[in-house]
């Protein structure tokens, strides 16, 4: 942290949080006025019927696991899950990691992002047998939301993300009833206060310098959607433009991806970049070129991330939504996303349906899905360090991370997951990445393990992670990891990375992985050289999905699920052992949704080495 961001924005932060705060805390309720120049997308009850048939609608919303019927829900301060509700107090005074006082923030704020709200409004609209309970619903749960957080006096008032997320769900809202003539005058007076109150905090409350990174954008897409509908000072219209526009040229990479290397926040920072910008096009913005060809990049990566409806995991996973049709068990957010970039930029991405409810929410009636047939190709996504590799034949897929560990400003959704591998094959996963499972400081050694290097299918040297652990979010001392050397081809593709994340140990670590898609053999090398002549350890791990079949026989893994097999060799296997479930290492276990772990089966093993150290293993896939 330098001096100018103390001076320019930890200390303002501190005078708001303590000083200002108080001030703004009595700040009386106001209903906005619309934007008469806002174009709103327009919906269609015919659409929308269309719509509701593949799914089974529901108001039961799962916040991560457990479900909730949110028109049962009376106390919206609550953890559903312990069943602990954090008290009005100024926001100041919470500390969101207190859980005997608050419970665990993630399942306090999750409702009250609010994704459900415009679902249940086109339900509402498009359903005469179900829409004065629907609507009544409605403006029940806003109310009762406003009346049990004050402004600046409860635990939802102390995070920009969640403020922003809720207000664009809100204006979703709003937009949907008031198209349909159902918006009663009772809940646009709370729609509308609560937005007021949520556009001053997140004016007041902009995440800057080592704090920009999915929260600020989050924040600015509020602040944007909330200016364009409402009619909000010319100037600071124009700052919250021109900041968005700064955070998208920042915050994506020049390969496309976001800088925070996290598949999910990718994917969540992708919804918060198209969003703000309907909004600014239908308040009659014009946005540039450059931001249009930054956001299509976005795209790029997406492509890669789920392959037979098998998503490809990097870094921290809580399952964050903006847009979330939590009732329809046929979405996928990242192919919904490449319907909207064949939509918005005439691309040929591979999706599955023709709309969706996340797409028709954003775009309207007006929305249309080319229904793609471009194939995943092998790629490196250099300035990011991501590698994928396809054998289609056969239905198999490698992702190999051979980048840094996540942003350059503190790492904090990144792992330690340096030179990490996927596998999936005959749309089964084999290889995976063990999950998040946490963030909570209660359960901060759960947390620490699945960020650590022996969560992931890679080696660490005297037990070392790739970087020094600075808390639950956050990393020190990353290293430099650079592609060294890459090929691609339909028949033979290869990786080549090397990184200094040891070298306070006095070692170099080099990985290549080689696809010979031809013998369907995949072949990773491991070279580690040593600066000096003391004796070092290698660590060696593999993780495997808990459906899969694990069976060590000397220098050899059988891995077996379905009628698919792969072996996996290597001559130092016989040191090696199978773990499950361990508690004390711990070691065996992943996680696939946020706040469950379970039992799975790891490999490791140790080995000494002296000067240089050359390791091979080999899998051999559709065996």
């Amino acid at each position: 942290m330098g001096i100018k961001e103390i001076l320019y924005f930890r200390i303002p932060q501190l005078m708001q949080t303590h000083i200002k705060g108080r001030f703004q805390e009595i700040e009386v309720p106001r209903k906005l006025s619309l934007n008469l120049s806002f174009k709103a997308v327009k919906y269609n009850v015919n659409d929308l019927n269309d719509c509701f048939k593949e799914t089974a609608f529901s108001t039961q919303f799962n916040v991560f696991t457990q479900a909730v019927d949110v028109f049962k829900l009376t106390n919206w301060r609550e953890d559903v899950l312990n069943k602990i509700t954090s008290p009005k107090n100024y926001y100041g005074n919470i500390k969101r990691q207190d859980f005997e006082t608050n419970g665990d923030v993630k399942f306090v704020a999750e409702l009250s992002r609010f994704e459900f709200l415009p679902f249940i409004a086109f339900k509402a609209v498009s359903d005469v047998s179900v829409k004065e309970d629907y609507l009544y619903n409605i403006e029940q749960i806003v109310t009762k939301w406003n009346k049990q957080n004050p402004f600046l006096n409860s635990i939802h008032w102390t995070s920009g993300i969640e403020v922003g997320i809720r207000s664009v769900n809100l204006v979703y809202t709003h937009i949907i009833l008031k198209q349909f003539n159902s918006l009663s005058n009772a809940l646009e007076t709370e729609i509308t206060s609560q937005l007021h109150f949520n556009y001053l905090y997140l004016k007041n409350h902009l995440s800057l310098y080592s704090s920009a990174n999915n929260h600020l954008m989050a924040e600015l897409m509020g602040l944007n959607v909330i200016a364009s509908y409402f009619q909000v000072n010319k100037k600071e219209t124009a700052k919250w433009k021109a900041l968005f526009f700064k955070q998208v040229d920042r915050q994506v990479n020049p390969d496309g991806v976001h800088m925070e290397l996290c598949t999910r926040y990718h994917a969540e920072v992708t919804d918060q970049i198209i969003i703000s910008i309907e909004f600014l096009k239908q308040a009659g913005n014009s946005i540039p070129k450059e931001i249009l060809e930054k956001s299509k990049s976005l795209f790029n990566f997406t492509e890669h991330v789920e392959y037979y409806n098998i998503e490809t995991v990097f870094g921290d996973d809580d399952g964050g939504y903006v847009v979330n049709p939590y009732f329809d068990n046929k979405f996928s957010l990242y192919n919904s996303q490449l319907g909207s970039s064949n939509y918005l930029f005439n691309t040929d991405y591979k999706t599955i349906r023709n709309v969706d409810f996340r797409n028709y929410l954003i775009f309207g009636r007006q929305f249309v899905n080319t229904l793609g047939n471009k194939k995943q190709e092998d790629i490196l996504f250099e300035s990011s360090g991501y590698s994928f590799m396809y054998d289609h034949n056969t239905k198999t897929k490698l992702s190999f991370d051979c980048g840094i560990m996540g942003d350059h400003i503190s790492a904090a959704h990144g792992h330690s997951d340096v030179f990490h591998f996927n596998l999936s094959v005959n749309d089964i996963p084999f290889l995976i990445d063990s999950g998040t499972y946490q963030y909570h400081t209660k359960y901060l050694s759960w947390r620490d393990y699945f960020r650590s290097v022996k969560a992931h299918n890679t080696i660490s040297v005297n037990n070392k992670n790739h970087a020094v652990n600075n808390g639950r979010m956050s990393w020190i001392d990353c290293p430099e990891t650079r592609v060294m050397d890459n090929s691609f081809s339909e028949a033979f593709s290869f990786c080549e990375a090397q990184t200094n994340a040891f070298l306070r140990d006095g070692v170099m670590h080099s990985r290549r992985i080689e696809f010979n898609k031809i013998k369907k053999e995949i072949i990773v090398t491991d070279n580690f050289a040593s600066n000096d002549n003391d004796s070092k350890a290698i660590q060696f791990y593999l993780h495997f999905h808990p459906d899969v079949n694990v069976d060590l026989k000397k220098e050899t893994v059988i891995l077996k699920s379905r009628n698919t097999s792969v072996k996996i060799i290597n001559k130092e296997f016989k040191k090696a052992r199978l773990l499950k479930g361990d508690k004390e290492m711990p070691l065996g276990w992943c996680s696939n949704n946020f706040n469950k772990k379970q039992s799975t089966t790891s490999l490791f093993f140790t080995y000494q080495f002296i000067n240089e150290l050359h390791l091979q293993t080999t899998l051999i896939y559709n065996d």
